[in-house]
């Protein structure tokens, strides 16, 4: 039977009603989506966020590949300043290229780090730029420089290098790129209990965990190396000179420690606002930051492992109390270090790096130890090279060790 003109519109009308007052939150943009849940009220907030360190990380990728790309351009300069370079040269060259990789692959390794679930992401990484295969980037640097391939100026070597450093660049940011569009980052951001937590208060534990490992095994090295180098054949009171040389062996690591805290937090928005009390802590002036205080305990062998570990304690104590602050982490009375169990951030497969700059030599800690016969210098010169400019523009200024003239110089 024929439905009239007058029911037609009415069922019409009422289509209408039930589409225009049913909210379709596929349809909606991601900071103007419909909340149902009560229990997420900051969801817009969380997400950018969220994006906001995202976009620090892509913008982390390109900048290391920036900074390595102007080392070794100066390398390069340096090379042919004198015309062709000689075989010791080239063979220098690549350990100082080497030494600065090497440097990057340790600070993106260290940011990746911190994300959920991240394990597989590090080591793709970490194989792209320091792997053994034809494909990684310090295997296309190595070879420029083989026998008959390099080329015969400097701006063309400069060039090519150049075009490998942005090649590595973009498929790291392919890589992130996946990663972060196939990982549900918010669900897996959970504190200790399994609760969820916002993104940003995850990596932040994830920083005072790094940090803590960091110091641990840094302190956990030094009553070792201080035994074959400060009170070397059971020296008890060292001298002036030895203690300047001790403390020149271990300001490169704590400068390596100050690396990693920065390469973190730069990933934060406003995070460069506790920049002051880190350095303070780390390398400021007087008797109380970390760098003076291991150099005075120095002077004698009489309890110095356990002054090395208060001193270690209580710097991680004062580095962590802002960043817990900044954070919004749980208020912690005490932040003690651990004293083993330490995760090393690259690979074991990269300890022959540097003949073994990577393990300290042995110790533990990168570059922290007693160098074996036949180190070329020059693989220590660039990480720390790199190292120091990455510092200088977080805003921490490593003091300079000043060494006492030798035992009769006039005047002393």
């Amino acid at each position: 039977m024929p439905v009239d003109h007058a029911e037609k519109t009415i069922v019409t009308a009422r289509k209408q009603r039930t589409t225009k007052f049913r909210p379709m939150l596929e349809q909606a943009e991601l900071e103007s989506r419909v909340v149902l849940n009560a229990a997420h009220p900051f969801l817009a907030q969380e997400i950018r966020s969220q994006r906001l360190i995202l976009a620090a990380y892509r913008q982390q990728i390109r900048s290391a590949g920036e900074n390595l790309r102007n080392f070794i351009n100066g390398q390069i300069t340096h090379m042919f300043a004198h015309g062709t370079p000689t075989a010791q040269a080239r063979a220098d060259f690549r350990e100082a290229v080497s030494g600065a990789l090497d440097a990057a692959a340790f600070q993106l390794s260290s940011q990746l780090s911190l994300l959920p679930r991240s394990k597989v992401l590090v080591g793709r990484f970490q194989n792209m730029l320091l792997g053994s295969g034809r494909g990684s980037l310090l295997s296309a640097l190595q070879n420029d420089l083989l026998p008959g391939r390099t080329p015969l100026t400097a701006a063309r070597l400069q060039a090519t290098i150049g075009r490998q450093i942005n090649s590595a660049v973009r498929l790291g940011g392919v890589g992130f790129n996946n990663f972060v569009n196939t990982t549900p980052l918010s669900r897996l951001s959970v504190n200790q209990t399994g609760q969820r937590i916002p993104f940003q208060q995850f990596l932040g534990s994830q920083v005072l965990s790094q940090l803590g490992n960091t110091l641990g095994s840094l302190s956990r090295s030094f009553p070792g190396v201080a035994n074959s180098t400060l009170f070397a054949n059971g020296t008890i009171n060292p001298t002036a000179e030895a203690q300047a040389a001790f403390a020149n062996q271990f300001n490169p690591a704590l400068s390596t420690a100050a690396f990693q805290l920065g390469s973190d937090t730069a990933l934060f928005p406003f995070a460069s606002t506790n920049f002051p009390a880190l350095q303070s802590t780390l390398f400021g002036p007087g008797t109380n930051s970390l760098f003076s205080q291991l150099q005075g305990l120095s002077g004698t062998s009489t309890g110095f492992p356990t002054g090395v570990t208060n001193t270690f304690n209580t710097a991680f104590q004062n580095l962590a109390t802002p960043l817990n602050s900044f954070f919004s982490l749980p208020a912690q009375a005490n932040f003690t270090l651990p004293t083993s169990q330490f995760n090393p951030i690259l690979n074991g497969t990269f300890n022959t790096l540097g003949n073994g700059f990577n393990n300290g030599f042995g110790t533990g800690f990168m570059g922290f130890g007693v160098a074996p016969t036949g180190f070329n210098t020059n693989f220590g010169s660039g990480f720390n090279n790199f190292v120091t400019t990455a510092n200088t523009n977080f805003g921490f200024t490593v003091p300079t060790v000043n060494t006492p003239p030798p035992v009769g110089t006039p005047g002393v």
